[in-house]
């Protein structure tokens, strides 16, 4: 049996990181939607909070401490608390919730309390969205790469050897680790902690030195696209982090021992990833940032089995029919639709 060049297989496992990374597009392109929603909603509570004193602008710094020193009505205050409720993630509403009900808000509110306060619960609205959407995308990339894997070596070696389903366990164990020492949960959470922070200082700050409504806007716009920039960066690492894990498990499912590190050589390689190009490793010591992708932010490097004669004779026993002595032969032309349906679908 003829084994494909290494050109091959780099070939296919830098197509397949392509592939994952067009896949979160369409995420990223939602995640800015909800960035552009909290936008909306930010300048309508500015509107509501701060009326016609914020559209004309104009004002001196006493005129402006003194407006934001002004209390609030109790409903104006509940209208706030209330799209708490519209957050889904549990952690995420329990978070917000105590915060709204701190000790601060108890008496009497501010106009500058309730935008401060309304800056933070239009961020954690921002990180739900963020969150359920990046997750999703990410159970997506897991799936896809275990099994794309797995149809790039059997097309690779011709052999339709047995394999297992990646188990919702194994999912879930992929989503939960914090490998850059941080989970992704918590960097949204940072992320958005900071943009709270940022709105709230242009707002209050664009007050008292006499900005317009006009002017505190497109000062939002560019503190939300820092937003964006942030979740995008996020996004791609962690996309990198999710497909490299999921592909380890594929390798450990058709019992490859050892990988080889693939970095995407143009000029925007890092330092890092041409340093371990080519390098192999044991399946069983990869670790990310370490000696398996992601190396760095937006880190596109991945990774290919290493299969030798040993790896190969094992291959072929396990695409032996123990009915039939028969081997299961997989077609280099066969595509994936078909694959799957037959080695996934059907075996399922």
């Amino acid at each position: 049996m003829a084994r494909p060049s290494n050109a091959y297989w780099d070939r296919r496992a830098q197509q397949r990181m392509a592939r994952y990374h067009r896949g979160s597009d369409s995420v990223i392109a939602q995640i800015s939607t909800a960035y552009d929603k909290g936008q909306v909603n930010i300048e309508a509570s500015i509107d509501r909070i701060l009326g016609k004193f914020a559209r004309e602008g104009g004002m001196t710094v006493e005129e402006a401490t003194k407006l934001l020193n002004e209390p609030i009505s109790r409903r104006e205050w509940a209208a706030i608390k209330a799209q708490y409720a519209k957050v889904r993630d549990p952690d995420i509403r329990r978070q917000l919730l105590a915060r709204l009900n701190a000790p601060a808000y108890a008496a009497r509110i501010t106009r500058q309390q309730a935008l401060q306060a309304d800056m933070y619960v239009q961020s954690k609205l921002i990180a739900d969205a963020e969150l359920a959407l990046s997750t999703h995308g990410y159970v997506n990339t897991i799936n896809e790469a275990y099994y794309r894997t797995m149809f790039d070596m059997q097309r690779g070696t011709g052999l339709g050897f047995d394999f297992a389903r990646i188990p919702t366990k194994t999912i879930q164990t992929i989503l939960k680790r914090p490998w850059s020492g941080q989970h992704y949960s918590n960097r949204i959470w940072g992320n958005t902690d900071v943009l709270a922070a940022m709105l709230s200082e242009v707002v209050t700050g664009g007050l008292k030195s006499g900005a317009s409504l006009q002017a505190m806007r497109k000062e939002i716009e560019e503190r939300l696209d820092v937003g964006k920039h942030a979740a995008n960066r996020l996004l791609r690492t962690e996309t990198t982090y999710m497909a490299n894990a999921a592909e380890m498990e594929s390798y450990e499912e058709a019992e490859i021992e050892r990988y080889q590190f693939v970095a995407t050589l143009d000029n925007r390689t890092s330092e890092q990833c041409q340093a371990q190009d080519l390098k192999i490793y044991n399946v069983k010591d990869a670790k990310p940032n370490v000696n398996m992708p992601p190396m760095h932010p937006y880190c596109r490097s991945t990774t290919i089995a290493v299969i030798g004669v040993k790896e190969e004779s094992n291959l072929m026993r396990r695409a032996r029919d123990p009915v039939t002595g028969k081997t299961s032969l997989v077609p280099a032309s066969m595509p994936y639709p078909e694959w799957y349906k037959h080695y996934v679908e059907r075996a399922a």
